[in-house]
């Protein structure tokens, strides 16, 4: 017990923050908790319920790739509560047990780096309570990095001194970091580890470093299936196939002006609000929302940054802090993006330009700074620490928020007019002033954090032991004041089933017209809220039924592709051809040769219309309207087309699609030279089984045709014809089609599975040899320079 003392405030103040959630009472819900993952995680638990693997993803946009797409995290551990506990609680799951894991795993490479036990504890404290850490907490494909990226870096460290439980654990912590959800920060997280663990090598370094790649080779083979599915998916994805275009690729790039927000917490607006002291800092975050809602630290850790000091040789951990300093240095200079031209050219080299949001460099901040504070507490409250070291830091920290207080209220004028030059025009005199006083609120709070903070480094210069009062009122300020960045709501209004079902039968095809403004501008934010709290754009979000809220309630959409660019490159551009229409007529007609049949939209319909669609529901909706539209002319799920025309190029398609008169029931666009291939009389389709991974159909026609099937062209798909392989078409710029032969035959269409049960072989191939390696260690010992150091308190 008392060798995890100083665990009890952090991990104990984290759980009384994580218990609403852990009991169910509350949710998060901000951003890509909901709008991104949460319709993800509803596909995978309906697979899961029926015993099978969640190949795709029915409900989004055709049926998109669900367990190859990283970023859905379909392979990861954790979806095993999916199968056993209520959806919501499982989601939330995910998050919380990161968050509490993170601090166990950074006191473990606080341990291996050198430190103590109270400075592994201080290191935990100042990285579970970081502003970064409670940013990940928006984003379900990042957090677990939280726990995996320390864990990993300390199991690295420990395999290369010789500790056979840490190969094991290397070689698992580096499979699930593969498939934790974002290809880039999980390479980032294995650099992060290698450096480190390159610190502990001896000078005849062969033995460990070829130990270190055994363990890392057999996690990489555990994690074969997920690799063999995403590559399987990349080339005809957005991202494959288009990369990013130099501005969007340099997006959430660290402007050197955001260092304000360092010191003082959301000095550019809360995200968790709407109206006065909502988020209005787009200029200072290249123009766009903060990808992290907060890079926050707390005064205490900048105290402890600062008594850190420079590496020395003449410190047995110099390397260690060496690493910690280089990982800093280069996490910064990364993250800037944009803003350092060196670093963005060298991100931009690479196939497809790949690299998106440079500010996800930042877990080598997060990391390498963390590990920094616990050497600044033992520089300061070890044997012959020098307590001063803190003081100073914390000091100045509080001199300045004290000064900013001082000038916001003796010189309001000049202060309100400052902020009139930061804000916005757009944003109204009143909402200016409220700015001063929540900055003074901020000033004032920080003040007292600083005062409280030095009183507890005073009793801990004289009694050790109120190092724990340290901790505690670091956790307690940083809850407080990261707060905004995980607001919560309760889950009741989430699992209402919203009125506007009733409109939309289960087996319909849907597309909402203002999601991602299909059907021009739309945002949840205009509206009239009961308050302020920006929880009612998400509980007005599944009222009206956006497209991340139908697979819920077993509705499915169309043209919703995912934000992360792994969604298949024709949806996508057919979504495009949809925003960029001239007028809602010409949506229509895309629409209805697409099979979409129900049109969900923030404004009645413009132009004439009425022969395509028909107004079947409207109400009033938070002071705006939602209309429901049926599309009775929408073609059918399959199809046999006996007219098939070659466009030799996407207008083209777009303009035989978008022509009147076209008949998506007869009618199908293919690529080619250009032409019409009309077959003489007609045909006929039974549909023998149809699933979201396979098409079975029986096909009569004196002359053949195009079978059309309203998903989504996926490589993945194989074709077969009286089972024979034949090859597989886009038609209609993005659904699946096979060229059928004159007479009768039965069509397949289906997943092709083989490759990840190859994958599969290869995973067991990675479990053999880890257990190979474990016996080897066994029989074999490391030479006694290599064992492990015993460490000290």
């Amino acid at each position: 017990m008392k060798r995890h003392l100083f665990a009890w405030p952090v991990v104990g103040l984290l759980f009384l923050w994580a218990l609403p959630l852990i009991l169910g009472s509350e949710t998060l819900f901000l951003r890509d908790v909901f709008n991104t993952h949460l319709e993800m995680k509803q596909a995978q638990a309906e697979a899961l319920s029926e015993g099978r693997l969640p190949w795709l993803d029915p409900y989004r946009a055709g049926g998109q790739p669900l367990l190859a797409n990283p970023n859905a995290v379909a392979l990861y551990p954790d979806n095993l509560l999916l199968r056993w506990t209520p959806l919501l609680w499982a989601h939330n799951a995910h998050f919380w047990l990161h968050l509490l894991l993170a601090p166990w795993a950074m006191a473990s490479l606080g341990r291996a780096v050198g430190l103590s036990r109270r400075g592994a504890w201080v290191a935990a404290a100042c990285y579970g309570f970081s502003g970064w850490t409670f940013s990940l907490l928006n984003f379900y494909n990042l957090v677990a990095y939280a726990a995996l990226a320390p864990a990993l870096a300390s199991a690295a460290l420990r395999t290369v001194r010789g500790s056979r439980g840490a190969l094991v654990a290397t070689a698992l912590l580096w499979a699930l970091t593969v498939v934790a959800g974002d290809p880039v920060t999980s390479l980032l997280t294995a650099a992060l580890a290698l450096t480190a663990a390159a610190t502990a090598l001896p000078r005849s370094p062969w033995q460990p470093a070829l130990r270190l790649l055994a363990a890392c080779t057999c996690g990489t083979l555990l994690a074969l299936p997920q690799i063999t599915e995403l590559l399987r998916i990349l080339p005809l994805s957005y991202r494959g196939y288009f990369g990013y275009q130099e501005l969007l690729r340099s997006v959430a790039s660290l402007d050197p002006r955001q260092v304000f927000e360092w010191f003082l917490p959301f000095a550019f607006g809360r995200p968790d609000v709407v109206g006065g002291g909502t988020f209005w800092g787009h200029a200072f975050y290249t123009d766009t929302p903060a990808f992290f809602f907060t890079l926050y630290p707390g005064a205490l850790a900048w105290a402890l940054l600062w008594a850190a000091g420079r590496p020395r040789r003449a410190r047995p951990t110099w390397r260690a802090e060496l690493w910690a300093w280089g990982v800093v240095a280069g996490g910064v200079f990364f993250a800037l993006g944009r803003f350092n031209p060196i670093a963005d050219g060298l991100l931009s080299l690479g196939p497809s330009n790949a690299l998106r949001y440079p500010i996800k460099l930042w877990l080598a901040v997060a990391l390498g700074a963390s590990v920094l504070t616990g050497f600044g507490f033992e520089r300061a409250f070890g044997e012959a620490g020098r307590w001063r070291r803190v003081v100073w830091p914390l000091g100045l920290f509080g001199l300045l928020a004290g000064a900013l207080l001082l000038w916001l209220n003796l010189a309001p004028g000049a202060a309100l007019g400052f902020l009139r030059e930061l804000i916005p025009a757009d944003f109204p005199e009143v909402f200016v002033a409220n700015e001063r006083d929540r900055w003074s609120g901020l000033s004032l709070l920080s003040l007292a954090v600083a005062g409280a903070l030095l009183a507890a480094a005073w009793l801990t210069r004289r009694r050790p032991s109120a190092a724990l009062l340290l901790l505690a009122l670091h956790g307690t300020s940083q809850l407080f004041f990261l707060a905004p960045a995980v607001p919560t709501d309760d889950p009741a209004p989430y699992r209402t089933p919203p009125a506007i079902l009733a409109a939309v039968p289960p087996d319909a095809l849907s597309v909402h017209g203002a999601y991602d403004n299909l059907f021009g501008p739309a945002s949840l934010i205009d509206g009239d809220y009961p308050d302020s709290r920006s929880l009612w754009w998400e509980r007005r979000a599944f009222d009206e039924l956006y497209p991340f809220t139908g697979a819920l309630w077993g509705r499915r959409f169309a043209l919703n592709v995912s934000p992360e660019g792994l969604d298949s490159i024709y949806t996508r551009l057919a979504q495009g051809a949809v925003e960029q229409a001239g007028s809602d007529r010409e949506r229509l007609l895309l629409l209805t040769a697409w099979g979409v049949d129900r049109l969900l939209l923030h404004r009645p319909l413009e132009g004439p219309h009425d022969d395509l669609a028909r107004l079947i529901y409207h109400r009033p909706s938070y002071g705006r309207e939602i209309f429901v539209y049926a599309l009775d002319r929408a073609a059918p799920s399959v199809v046999l087309a006996t007219t098939v025309e070659r466009a030799p190029h996407m207008n083209a398609a777009l303009w035989a699609l978008r022509r009147e008169g076209f008949d998506a029931a007869e009618q199908a666009v293919v690529a080619g030279d250009g032409g019409s291939d009309r077959r003489a009389g007609s045909g006929a389709v039974t549909v023998i089984s149809e699933q979201a991974t396979e098409l079975v159909a029986q096909v009569t026609s004196p002359a053949g045709g195009m079978l059309v099937w309203q998903r989504a062209y996926l490589p993945l798909f194989e074709a077969t014809i009286d089972g024979a392989p034949v090859p597989t078409e886009v038609a209609n710029l993005h659904r699946l089609a096979v060229e059928v032969p004159a007479g009768e035959h039965v069509v397949r269409l289906a997943l092709d599975k083989a490759p990840f049960f190859r994958a599969l072989g290869g995973s067991a191939l990675g479990a053999l040899g880890l257990v190979l390696l474990w016996l080897r260690a066994r029989r074999r010992p490391l030479p006694a320079e290599l064992k492990p150091k015993p460490g000290g308190d």
